[in-house]
């Protein structure tokens, strides 16, 4: 009979401990075990724990919330004249539905707060992923050219931006025309070894190799992630699919043998370390992308550029649901709506208000009461714009005010305001703020009150100066002004659904094959080229002035020309 003594196994986890201290870590790594399956509630089994590393550079007084730590940590600047942004763009295969439109419009709002409240001079990037499984099925399925379909769909995606007040990134960058970047971007990891080849010229990411995966959420199962049989290990993520036999897929040729196409998550990492090299300020996209997109992404990136943290501020989107609904809006569900379909019952304002209503983190429940819900709140800002502005020109009584009093309100707004957005960008803080002094002053202005005894003052300079910061503030957040005359090239614009922009850079594209055509013989096709000067001398006639390039053309307003955006734009983006 056994005697069990109650310390056994404090005991014998002592004594384990010890052996394995002896024997030393290097005996035992090759029975490293890759784990995926965690529960909220439990951290990831990790051999070195990963702790967030605040940049070393200028303090911003901005807190927001980081994932990987659970918490609000402060914003600080690697270069104060510089910061990088770069977000997930679309997959061109269907229309944009709300889902994609809330992400986009939250992530403009807190690019607007940076840039135009906090002045930070924002360098923004974005992905268009124009080949994939999706876009290479639904072509299929349509009977039609995959390339001439996806940018089908990303010039209607453009469009919908456009109507959503979305400011474009500085660089929109299809993935087919940054080929190069992705296979010298997996080459390298291959030549580091943290990625390998397989026996029909796959690649797949070697995720044993990676110190800290699974730092920015808990792990669970992933469906995209099912087990293979060529893969290392059951995490292993492809980074490029080789050609299958019996495909009729587009493919491009790989240095380490054979044809085929980039997997999904390397595709915004080479794009992203093209632009903005081994340390990425901000990145940005929604909550559903965490994992295991943005999870990949940066352990590739640690991996190539040999550092422990790639993105020093992760910023996730809150899904859009219907309410009721409890899976987000997913065009694989069939419980889309499109941004055309909301913008016939609703204006891309009330949809902006609707977003800025809550934080940019949270779940959006979209229904009609929230829509009519930003419409009440977006009149109550108009219908004070108006009522000052009759209040300024005398068309109400006037009375005398506490000028202290609306000196000490007007500085507690614009405090608060400002720390709302220190905050985390709490935006839904923000709008309540702006509420409590349109309120107090709408009660000075529309009520029948007496004279004020103390500091009696008409105070008109400070009426209009919380006028101006309240018009200013939803300026900011990219609403209309509240008192605006729209031009007419604006109504003719959302009237008619026409882009400008989008319709020069569609003729670029044509004017640009024709040159490559023109030039791609042994002989130059001077009819061709002929016909290419003509279209750029036509385009000059009406403003657009055209300028090639090697990889293609660009073009600029030219100076007599009046357009509300003079920046310049490209064909080859």
């Amino acid at each position: 009979m056994l005697y069990y003594h109650p310390n056994f196994r404090i005991l014998t986890m002592l004594v384990l401990k010890e052996t394995l201290r002896l024997f030393g870590s290097a005996r035992l790594g090759t029975a490293r075990i890759c784990r995926r399956s965690f529960s909220d509630d439990e951290q990831p089994v990790n051999h070195h724990v990963y702790k967030w590393r605040k940049p070393l550079g200028q303090y911003t007084g901005i807190n927001i919330y980081n994932h990987a730590m659970r918490q609000k940590v402060p914003l600080v600047l690697r270069n104060p004249q510089m910061v990088t942004w770069y977000t997930c763009g679309p997959t061109v295969y269907d229309s944009a539905h709300l889902g994609h439109a809330s992400t986009y419009v939250k992530v403009d709002i807190l690019q607007r707060i940076l840039r135009d409240h906090f002045k930070i001079n924002l360098v923004t990037a974005m992905n268009i992923t124009d080949v994939d499984d999706k876009i290479i099925n639904r072509a299929r399925l349509s009977g039609i050219d995959w390339l001439k379909m996806a940018r089908a769909y990303e010039t209607e995606f453009r469009q919908d931006m456009l109507r959503l007040n979305v400011q474009p990134a500085d660089v929109r960058c299809h993935v087919t025309t940054t080929m190069p970047s992705i296979l010298q971007f997996i080459q390298d990891l291959i030549q580091d070894e943290m990625a390998y080849v397989t026996s029909d010229k796959s690649v797949y990411f070697d995720v044993s190799k990676s110190q800290h995966y699974g730092k920015l959420q808990r792990l669970g199962q992933s469906e995209e992630e099912k087990s293979d049989p060529a893969k290392k290990n059951s995490s292993d993520f492809a980074l490029w699919k080789s050609r299958q036999a019996s495909s009729n897929e587009p493919t491009w040729k790989a240095p380490w043998g054979g044809e085929g196409r980039p997997g999904w998550h390397i595709e915004c990492s080479a794009i992203a370390g093209l632009f903005f090299g081994s340390q990425l300020d901000f990145h940005a996209g929604g909550l559903d992308l965490r994992f295991p997109h943005h999870e990949n992404e940066e352990a590739q990136c640690c991996a190539r550029y040999k550092t422990e943290q790639w993105v020093n501020y992760w910023l996730h989107t809150g899904q859009l649901s219907m309410v009721g609904d409890k899976n987000k809006m997913s065009k694989s569900l069939g419980n889309t709506i499109s941004v055309s379909e909301m913008l016939k019952d609703y204006s891309a304002d009330e949809f902006r208000m609707a977003c800025l209503l809550s934080n940019y983190r949270n779940a959006m429940p979209y229904s009609e009461q929230l829509m009519l819900t930003a419409r009440q709140t977006l009149q109550r800002f108009k219908n004070f714009q108006a009522d000052l502005s009759a209040y300024t020109q005398f068309l109400k009584p006037i009375h005398l005010l506490d000028e202290g009093a609306l000196k000490a309100q007007l500085a507690h707004t614009i405090n608060e305001f400002d720390s709302s957005l220190r905050d985390d960008f709490d935006t839904a803080r923000a709008i309540s703020i702006l509420m409590d002094q349109m309120s107090s002053i709408s009660r000075c202005i529309n009520e029948q009150q007496v004279n004020a005894e103390k500091e009696p003052a008409f105070c008109m300079d400070l009426l209009m100066a919380a006028g101006n910061f309240i018009n200013r503030a939803m300026v900011t957040f990219g609403v209309s002004e509240l008192i605006q005359s729209e031009p007419l090239q604006q109504i003719s614009t959302q009237t008619h659904g026409i882009d400008p922009s989008v319709l020069v850079d569609d003729v670029l594209t044509v004017r640009g094959r024709m040159r490559e055509k023109a030039t791609s013989g042994e002989v130059k096709n001077s009819q061709l080229l002929a016909a290419c000067d003509e279209l750029r001398n036509l385009l000059q006639q009406h403003g657009i002035q055209v300028r090639d390039h090697k990889q293609g053309s660009s073009w600029v307003f030219a100076v007599s020309c009046t357009a509300p955006d003079d920046k310049s734009k490209s064909s080859a983006e």
